[in-house]
């Protein structure tokens, strides 16, 4: 049986462990911590901002969109919230990318925005992009942008997405509109939604094409684009393309004698 001498020495053996271990631990935070103060405020300061890729803007209006500014640190720049900022102040930005360079830069990526067409609105025009953001409200239409009919909007905020009045025509467009990329016709010069019973695609401004209703879409987008590829309807022909039906009879109409 251990001595009462023996036990105690153990004890304070144990309590030196413990001490140690309590001084090491303290001391690592320490210097963890000062570590991490000295980071973000001496370490990671930025010294640089990078801006690359195709944009309208100059690089001048984009460095003053996002927000960053050289000297803050790179670890606490909110990098999200700048591409925001940028994508809401510049709307013809189509996309943005903003990363962390270490170890004291900012890289800044941009793409210019793709039309998707332009909507009436208040006596002028909503120019919409992708997923229907307001690139513009401007006094004319601009060149080779598709005019989009039997639309309104309830709101149209450059750098923000467009409100819809009608959810149906919403979804109707997106439809159209998704269906004509798939299938390559890149050529649409308008649309026309007036009647869901009878919705009108104009290509190339000289073809209307009579989709009927918003089903079957890609068959009917597919159908056309093949009788355009294959020169069965001339590049320099003008008519109406009934394709109403196509996906019942697998045949469309097309009228020269009807012009666009």
């Amino acid at each position: 049986m251990p001595s009462r001498a023996g036990i105690r020495a153990e004890n304070r053996r144990r309590r030196r462990r413990r001490a140690l271990l309590i001084f090491y631990l303290f001391l690592f935070f320490t210097v963890v911590a000062a570590a991490a103060v000295l980071s973000l405020t001496v370490l990671f300061k930025i010294d640089s901002i990078q801006v690359s890729g195709t944009s309208r803007y100059s690089q001048q209006q984009i460095l003053s969109a996002c927000g960053i500014k050289k000297g803050e640190n790179l670890f606490l720049t909110n990098v999200k919230d700048a591409g925001k900022r940028i994508q809401t102040r510049l709307p013809y930005v189509g996309t943005v990318q903003v990363k962390r360079k270490f170890p004291a830069k900012i890289s800044i990526q941009v793409t210019e925005a793709q039309i998707c067409g332009a909507v009436a609105y208040s006596k002028k025009y909503a120019i919409l992009g992708k997923n229907f953001r307001v690139l513009e409200v401007s006094d004319k239409l601009p060149q080779n942008c598709a005019l989009i009919r039997g639309i309104t909007l309830k709101s149209a905020r450059p750098g923000s997405t467009a409100e819809f009045s009608n959810s149906s025509l919403l979804s109707a467009l997106q439809a159209v509109e998704s269906a004509a990329k798939r299938n390559g016709l890149t050529q649409i010069t308008g649309m026309d939604f007036s009647s869901l019973s009878k919705i009108l695609v104009s290509y190339d401004g000289r073809i209307t094409m009579n989709l009927g209703t918003s089903s079957s879409l890609d068959y009917k987008l597919r159908y056309a684009k093949e009788l355009f590829d294959k020169g069965k309807i001339k590049s320099t022909e003008k008519g109406t393309l009934d394709l109403s039906t196509v996906e019942d009879n697998d045949t469309a109409y097309f009228d020269p004698s009807t012009s666009s």
